[in-house]
């Protein structure tokens, strides 16, 4: 036996051991361990980068909320989900329907959106700290059922926003300190009231009914009280991917008071989002938790918004599968949330140039200039070559330039061209018309470059009246309108920089055998060049997409 006990206390050590290195290995590891959110798409970038982690506060929002109904059925609806949630400094979502005891309250009529008393702290475990009760459900069961559902929340360490007491409670905005940067949230509802709900509800709880005068100065004063305004707002209508017009005026009325983010809901699909001055809305988030799941119901977005001292830092979209227990698109698949993404991907932000005469030159400055997306790109268009007083057909066919008189081909560009963009107009300041081309041809050495022509009618035939030498910067873009107020057509160009990595915007004038700079702007990412008329005799204006 002597001999055997150094063995056997040999083999438990060993044992225990094991033991050790197995439950930390389990704890390096847990189960429901976030994941890597960095190779989601970004929907907006004040800077050219991604912020770094860490960085200001971050907000993470999503749509419509419901545990009641066909959720019940789902033990954690919150299971894949809470990982990433609790990477957010702040979570927000929208509290579509009430708190209620379900064995003792009456459904209401129309929409049993109940849910029950521990509804609230699968938020607060979850990862949820801020819910919004403005919606067409939070007074299902009248002003005593919402504030239940409001001491529910709160009871489970949750702020609630767009609902109290009354009517000057439910516009004030909660205050989240993070990192230094002050969040101010509020909430407002556009939806009336299921038409079986529809009623005269006895004094009590209320919520944020949309008024716009209310709401610009309730968002006026969030605005003075914080770094950055977070709006959510109930509006839109039910299924449709389209976003009403009425929306879209509600939505300037609130960037115009100062809100920097927007948060919609009731549609349950994603519908668009739009940036406007280094401002976004999402005009619909879709749903999030809720038994739906049919059709474009069962795809819903989440937002991670970054904020700093200087407002909106960035946004970036985080496609989620919505349903009684929602997940996030893997990004390994994320080629299935591609038609999502394109759908919703917001239009890039244009930029004004108005120029002017003053000693030292020319000096083009920042103008504001709407923010309707346009392509600045030349397909097609009609003008007087040859001076006859009929007009010819010319026509970018894929990199080729065609041009038809009378319904039929009269000149084709030579088949080494590549013909990127064109503009028409007198480009020669001589009265006559011609066609300026953007083009790439390979020199002797069989190296692409990029070079400026122009074609005329001259002789009684089209020929290359003017071809400029292989241009230092790279030209993506032209067109051709008098930008200086001085009667003479200028080329205005956005060119690529000598790094490749930028673009600038230049505005040329003709000196008779070719084309002198007259301002050139600082380097940014530019595209869809187009030129909008002046007004009361002013120059046109430059306008251009500003890609983040």
């Amino acid at each position: 036996m002597h001999t055997i006990r150094p063995f056997l206390l040999l083999f438990l050590s060993l044992l225990l051991l094991g033991l050790i290195m197995s439950r930390a290995d389990t704890e390096v590891e847990p189960v429901n361990a976030p994941p890597d959110l960095s190779g989601y798409p970004w929907l907006y970038l004040r800077e050219d980068t991604p912020p770094a982690p860490g960085a200001g506060a971050t907000l993470l929002a999503v749509g419509d909320v419901m545990l009641g109904r066909g959720v019940l059925a789902e033990p954690d609806p919150f299971a894949d989900v809470t990982g990433w949630l609790q990477t957010a400094d702040l979570v927000l979502g929208n509290f579509e329907g009430v708190i209620a005891d379900l064995e003792s309250s009456l459904p209401p009529p129309g929409y049993d959106l109940r849910m029950p008393p521990t509804a609230a702290a699968q938020l607060r475990t979850a990862g949820f700290d801020v819910m919004g009760l403005a919606n067409n459900h939070s007074l299902d069961l009248g002003p005593a059922g919402l504030e239940q559902t409001a001491a529910h929340l709160t009871a489970a360490g949750l702020a609630v926003i767009g609902a109290g007491p009354d009517q000057e409670t439910v516009v004030q905005p909660t205050i989240h300190t993070i990192n230094e940067v002050r969040l101010a949230l509020i909430a407002f509802n556009a939806i009336p009231n299921p038409v079986a709900q529809d009623a005269i509800w006895p004094p009590g709880w209320t919520r944020a009914d949309w008024d716009t005068a209310t709401a610009v100065a309730a968002v006026t004063t969030a605005r003075a009280q914080a770094d950055a305004v977070i709006v959510s707002i109930h509006w839109g209508y039910e299924y449709q991917l389209q976003v009403d017009p009425a929306q879209r005026r509600l939505a300037r009325a609130l960037f115009d008071a100062g809100a920097d983010l927007i948060i919609g809901h009731h549609p349950h699909v994603v519908q668009e989002t739009a940036v406007h001055n280094g401002r976004f809305v999402a005009y619909s988030l879709g749903n999030f938790v809720f038994d739906q799941g049919q059709g474009d119901t069962g795809q819903g977005l989440a937002l991670r918004a970054v904020f700093d001292g200087e407002g909106l830092l960035s946004v970036q979209a985080l496609p989620v599968w919505a349903g009684p227990r929602p997940r996030l698109m893997e990004l390994i698949a994320l080629d299935t949330a591609e038609p999502l993404l394109a759908r919703i991907q917001p239009a890039p932000e244009r930029a004004g140039f108005a120029c002017s005469h003053l000693a030292e030159g020319i000096v083009c400055a920042s103008t504001p200039v709407p923010q309707e997306p346009q392509t600045g790109l030349f397909w097609s268009g009609t003008i007087d070559m040859t001076g006859d007083g009929r007009q010819e057909l010319v026509r970018r066919e894929g990199e080729q330039i065609v041009i038809y008189s009378e319904g039929r081909e009269a000149w084709r560009g030579l088949p080494a061209w590549r013909v990127v963009d064109l503009a028409l107009g007198d480009t020669t300041d001589d009265g006559r018309l011609e066609a300026i081309l953007a083009l790439w041809k390979e020199d002797e050495g069989g190296v692409p470059r990029s070079h400026p022509f122009i074609i005329a009618h001259r002789g009684g035939r089209y020929t290359l009246l003017w071809g400029g030498s292989p241009v230092a910067f790279p030209i993506h873009e032209l067109e051709l309108g008098d930008v200086t107020g001085d009667g003479v057509n200028n080329l205005v160009v956005i060119e690529e920089t000598a790094d490749g990595q930028q673009r600038t915007i230049s505005v040329w004038r003709w000196h008779g055998w070719g084309y002198t700079l007259l301002w050139r702007s600082l380097p940014g990412h530019y595209r869809d060049l187009v030129l909008l008329p002046g007004t009361d005799g002013q120059p046109a204006v430059i306008s251009t997409a500003v890609i983040p």
